[in-house]
């Protein structure tokens, strides 16, 4: 299985560094991406495209991004259904989301973003990066 840990840019260096640990301990490769789209382009590359190895991806969010992310989700679960329905090769993907615990909290439940001062939560990434807190099945 291929394992990948997507990072956001606004993590302070000290908590990049702990997670990046981490994560190398779980075999996962880390993507720090500036946007979404960067995020998605770097996980098609390193996910082998044309084979059928089943992907874990675990993705560090803060609330704001949360539902984009989550729409994100929802199409690519379409899409692998469609894939399915029509009889072509499908791999397995499976998704974990974490939390950014650093912030302070503002309308609409989004968090104003400390960008260098940020924090995930690491009680949420250790359970995800062991396969526990699985959000989606693909």
């Amino acid at each position: 299985m291929r394992k990948i840990l997507l990072l956001p840019f606004c993590l302070s260096k000290e908590e990049m560094a702990k997670v990046g640990k981490m994560a190398g301990k779980n075999e996962y490769t880390v993507i720090v991406a500036n946007s979404t789209a960067k995020a998605l382009s770097e996980v098609r590359r390193h996910a082998s495209p044309g084979s059928r190895e089943p992907v874990r991806i675990v993705g560090v969010v803060c609330e704001g991004r949360a539902k984009k992310v989550w729409l994100g989700l929802v199409l690519l679960k379409i899409r692998q259904w469609g894939k399915g329905t029509l009889g072509l090769r499908t791999r397995r993907i499976e998704l974990a989301r974490v939390a950014i615990a650093g912030g302070t909290k503002a309308f609409f439940g989004r968090r104003s973003c400390r960008v260098g001062f940020n924090v995930a939560d690491m009680e949420g990434l250790r359970r995800a990066l062991e396969g526990e807190d699985t959000f989606m099945r693909l």
